[in-house]
């Protein structure tokens, strides 16, 4: 401030010389705009301060186009280490990097679709992982986004999840009782043939042809193929 207030003081003498007079000016100007600056750069740290708090409450990895670990936050290094025991820090465990890289080889096939491949689900005693790969194109990396769940269980609503109508969501939940297509017929109150048409509709959305292999994408889909399941006939 002193240096500023010399400054302007020196500005004032009308014998100075206009080279003189210019630098000073400058000189004048200078404090100033260091001012603003360092105003901004303190508003520019709270703000980055403050962003990388809600990312850390977040679990999120970003990748790299050849699948390396550009960031990761706290919380997602906490939940690698709960689910993988990870013994390097700031990596991904092999396991995870196998997976990565084979979506990441199955997008660049096909650059038209959102997402090649469904979530990676991994279910470690009461705990149930679920990790999104999501592709940022514009960008040319990878977010991977880990959530924790509750275990799914092998019911009605969650078979809605996998893209099917709540009747055929039904109709699958007996098929997984072992129930014969009269019996599911009699328990949904509908007809013997409604209930084939329904298994037909299944078959096609789960790209499948028999009742064992529906229950058994269903099941994957659900990350539950370690459950236990009723054995079903063909």
């Amino acid at each position: 401030m002193v240096f500023q207030q010399g400054i302007s003081l020196g500005c004032n003498f009308p014998n100075l010389a206009k080279c003189d007079r210019c630098v000073l000016n400058l000189l004048q100007t200078h404090p100033i705009q260091v001012e603003e600056k360092r105003s901004e750069f303190s508003q520019i740290q709270q703000i980055l301060r403050i962003f990388k708090q809600a990312l850390d409450r977040e679990c999120a990895i970003c990748l790299t186009l050849d699948g390396r670990v550009k960031f990761m936050t706290q919380q997602a290094e906490y939940l690698l280490n709960q689910y993988f025991n990870t013994a390097t820090p700031h990596s991904l465990p092999k396991p995870l990097k196998n997976w990565c890289q084979h979506q990441i080889a199955q997008l660049a096939t096909d650059s038209n679709i959102p997402c090649a491949c469904l979530p990676l689900q991994i279910q470690q005693a009461e705990r149930h992982l679920i990790i999104h790969l999501i592709p940022d194109r514009m960008g040319q990396q990878f977010l991977l986004l880990l959530e924790e769940q509750e275990p799914q269980t092998f019911s009605i609503s969650a078979l809605e999840l996998l893209g099917i109508t709540k009747r055929e969501a039904e109709v699958l939940f007996w098929i997984a009782k072992d129930k014969s297509n009269a019996q599911i017929a009699k328990v949904l109150g509908c007809r013997e043939g409604t209930v084939r048409k329904h298994l037909e509709n299944l078959y096609k959305k789960l790209g499948v042809q028999t009742r064992t292999a529906a229950v058994m994408v269903a099941l994957e889909k659900l990350g539950l193929l370690n459950g236990e399941f009723v054995a079903i006939s063909s």
